[in-house]
Order: C-alpha cells, then structure tokens, then sequence
C-alpha cells in the first residue's frame, strides 16, 4: 500500500469524524471506500464512451471496403 498526504477542507473532515465515530472506520478506510467506488463509476462511464466511439468509427467506415478486399486477393 501506499502512503500519500492530502488536504481536506474542514467540513469535509468533520463529517469524515463523525462518520468514522458511527461507523467503527477510521478515516484512511472511508477515503479508500470513497475512492475506490468513484473509480468504479468513472471506468464504467469510461467504458460506456469507449463503445459509443467504436460504434461511431464503424458506422462511418468505408463504403466499398469489400471491393478493395476483392481487388487485393485476385
């Protein structure tokens, strides 16, 4: 694991407090929860993206593809 510094704004940390008081986690494993579900959400808008893209670049691909394929193997 890596060890890593960051600054939270007063408000943020206070509300991490009392939800670590409640929940018998401390802080450190709220911020890898929190993060580790943010990356999920993203990766999985990531991959939705990708997709539209490819679907994209297929549905403006080359009309006459097969002629020229035809022309390579005579």
């Amino acid at each position: 694991m890596i060890r890593t510094q960051i600054y939270l704004p007063d408000d943020i940390y206070e509300d991490l407090q009392l939800i670590s008081q409640s929940s018998k986690l401390n802080i450190s494993q709220l911020i890898r929860e929190g993060a580790k579900k943010e990356i999920k959400a993203r990766t999985k808008q990531i991959n939705k993206d990708d997709w539209k893209q490819f679907a994209g670049a297929l549905k403006t691909g080359p009309k006459d593809l097969s002629l020229k394929i035809n022309d390579i193997y005579k």
